[in-house]
């Protein structure tokens, strides 16, 4: 039994690390704008259709339109077609990971003939961040500056049918969330005019775990039309490990923090409504408004640093970055058409404004991007296999801001545009 457990425990380890995008990609602030090939080719107007295992990630109450077991596996990559950064020390430098993989997936079984359904998914929920190399420093050096924040989801469910028209369903949202940040980790730089502001780069390495719950209502009225609501709470994002500081101008070395943290990190409440309705038989028109509240998820974030290696060394280190995002509404609109009744083609448009204020904007967490294009296709091989795919383009975003808390001066400029691809196998039984 203790083998076996262990194995379990490694294989869920080994998929949630499959799972985390690489960098920043396209997205609603931190979040991706859907998740399974039919939500992301629909452009993410998805609370009202939620009829594939990624429902536990949509709309819990979805999974209820599922007969029997079904299991989806979805994977893909993105690619940043123009992901930069520009400031006026220079500065004009390019994202250095240039491939992004992610994905996702989920098993869900009706209990039985009756009116519950039980699932559980793995889903890459998003991030944020970009590596940049070589980068010019206000002292001198040229250094890296990169952060990778991503964020991963387990989503135990259930679900249950009212009657023929109601649905309700509840998922357990347990975030897994990890940061890899170096600001500028060879440079150190201490000024004998001005000792109180000495200049220390920085390596993190931290992660945690979360804890929310997504709750969701699907109404069919009729044959063509669908209601479609979903509630999710706000989750902190707590993040604990190590920060290594580069203290060699004081003589000290690199110094490592053994017990440190980043505290104001958050994932925002978030509530979907929409609906869906055939006009015509072979043709799903679905419509979604989102409003993320990231106002109160992202202030300000602050890292902690105690417990030195190094004798001499401060003791503690507390460095805040403020953020104030603000809150985001989301509209999306996708059309789902039959061509046959083996295949179905799909596309979508998805807009979220820019949550991040220009004068907190910064180059480690630059989630920018506004409008989303997408499309897609399935094909159904046999009652038992079927496979999906999407495309989605994020349109270029270029936003020019002074943020006072960094050393780039006022004109920087970040920039960002995606292209990414994903397919999707699915079982049902």
């Amino acid at each position: 039994m203790r083998r076996a457990a262990t194995g379990i425990v490694a294989g869920v380890a080994l998929a949630l690390l499959c799972l985390f995008p690489a960098s920043a990609y396209p997205a609603n602030g931190l979040s991706a704008i859907g998740f399974g090939t039919e939500s992301v080719a629909m452009g993410g107007a998805d609370v009202a259709v939620a009829r594939d295992t990624a429902a536990m990630n949509l709309n819990p109450a979805g999974i209820t339109q599922i007969p029997g077991n079904a299991l989806d596996m979805y994977g893909g990559i993105i690619y940043p077609v123009s992901v930069s950064h520009r400031d006026q020390l220079g500065n004009d430098v390019d994202v250095s990971n240039r491939y992004i993989l992610l994905g996702g997936g989920g098993f869900t079984h009706r209990l039985g003939d009756g009116p519950v359904t039980a699932g559980i998914g793995l889903f890459g929920q998003g991030g944020a961040g970009n590596v940049y190399k070589n980068v010019t420093t206000p002292f001198g050096t040229t250094d890296e500056l990169s952060s990778l924040l991503r964020i991963a989801k387990i989503t135990p469910t259930v679900a249950y049918r009212v009657d023929e028209k109601l649905s309700l369903g509840v998922s357990l949202q347990v975030v897994y969330t990890d940061i890899s940040q170096k600001v500028f980790p060879e440079t150190s730089y201490f000024d004998p005019d001005d000792p109180q502001h000495p200049f220390f780069g920085t390596d993190v390495e931290m992660n945690g775990f979360g804890f929310g719950v997504k709750l969701g209502v699907l109404y069919k009225v009729n044959d063509r039309l669908s209601l479609g609501g979903a509630y999710t709470s706000k989750m902190r994002l707590p993040l604990d490990g190590t920060v290594v500081a580069n203290m060699s101008a004081v003589g000290l070395g690199k110094v490592t923090y053994r017990d440190s943290s980043i505290d104001g990190m958050a994932l925002p409440q978030e509530v979907d409504v929409g609906f869906a309705v055939r006009p015509v038989p072979p043709l799903l028109v679905a419509v979604k408004v989102a409003w993320l509240d990231w106002s109160a998820a992202l202030k300000t974030s602050t890292l902690h640093a105690a417990s030195p290696d190094t004798p001499g060394a401060p003791p503690t280190l507390s460095l805040p970055s403020t953020m104030n995002w603000r809150d985001q509404y989301v509209f999306a609109i996708g059309i789902a058409y039959d061509l046959t009744e083996k295949a179905i083609l799909r596309a979508g448009y998805n807009y979220g404004r820019n949550p991040v204020p220009d004068n907190t904007l910064n180059p480690l967490l630059s989630a920018i991007a506004e409008q989303h294009f997408t499309f897609g296709a399935g094909y159904v091989f046999s009652p038992k296999w079927q496979v999906g795919m999407s495309v989605e383009y994020a349109f270029n975003n270029a936003v020019t801001y002074h943020n006072p808390e960094l050393p780039f001066g006022p004109g920087a400029e970040e920039e960002n545009e995606y292209i990414g691809f994903q397919v999707m196998l699915s079982r049902r039984w």
